[in-house]
């Protein structure tokens, strides 16, 4: 007579369930200490395989946690999956900008990540920042990412969807507007700077990075050549524009250029 056992067992290797195993073992009356042994160290193996969870899923996990990765208090310059930090130096950036304490800065073009906006509220003591698109959908996953943020930092972050040609600031609302690889997608750019300025509260600053017309290697993310806008050309706009002051430089990031005007 042959007696049949049958196992189930069911594995839950981790909080984002990386998968379910089924096994059923079909034997006689008993197993072999062998097969048992054998039976041990495959499992072993597809628990050390699923260890960590697979690229495609960690991906899909990150972005909830982007938020609160770039607020940390110490700056991270290399996040997952993050090369902008390497070409962009966002920490540069941010420390050119000065002492920001009390101050409101408007993000435009903030794009659905947020990328200077999280780090503007985790990494200064601005009192404000606005995180502002023209895109529906960058907007709806900017309020999302901000649901994940403390209540104090929530508090000092806000998300407004704006049009093309106005960046839906009132006027003397903010310190500083900072426009970031942005800066081609904004048509008339005269008169939208004139309105701009009008936002500025008094010793206020336009601060734009955008990218330089040159060779620029595949991995950065910039506009094709035809798209940018030359350096001279900008700084022509913001002077008539009615802007006092417009200091450049172009030596610092290898494939972007800095602008601060001011009035």
């Amino acid at each position: 007579m042959k007696y049949i056992y049958i196992y189930k067992i069911h594995f839950k290797l981790s909080k984002n369930h990386c998968f379910l195993i089924p096994f059923s073992l079909n034997t006689k009356l008993f197993m072999s200490k062998y097969l048992l042994i054998l039976i041990f160290i495959g499992f072993v193996f597809i628990l050390q395989s699923c260890k960590d969870t697979p690229q495609f899923e960690r991906q899909a996990v990150v972005l909830p946690q982007i938020a609160e990765d770039v607020i940390d208090s110490k700056p991270k310059e290399k996040l997952y999956g993050d090369e902008r930090s390497d070409w962009q130096k966002p920490q540069f950036i941010i420390n050119q900008m000065g002492e920001l304490t009390g101050k409101t800065i408007a993000d435009i073009g903030s794009g659905a990540l947020g990328y200077f906006a999280f780090k503007l509220i985790g990494q200064t003591s601005a009192e404000k920042v606005i995180a502002i698109d023209v895109d529906k959908e960058a907007i709806t996953t900017l309020n999302q990412l901000k649901s994940n943020l403390s209540e104090s930092h929530q508090a000092r972050l806000e998300v407004r969807l704006a049009n093309p040609n106005d960046p839906k600031i009132s006027e003397k609302e903010v310190d500083i507007a900072l426009i970031v690889n942005t800066i081609s997608y904004i048509q008339n750019r005269i008169n939208y700077f004139k309105d701009l300025k009008s936002k500025l509260k008094d010793g206020g600053s336009i601060i734009i990075v955008d990218f330089k017309t040159k060779r620029i290697p595949e991995f950065v993310e910039a506009p094709s050549y035809n798209e940018r806008v030359y350096l001279d050309i900008i700084e022509e706009q913001l002077y008539t524009a009615g802007f006092t002051s417009v200091e450049v430089d172009d030596t610092s990031l290898e494939y972007q250029y800095r602008m601060t005007a001011t009035f």
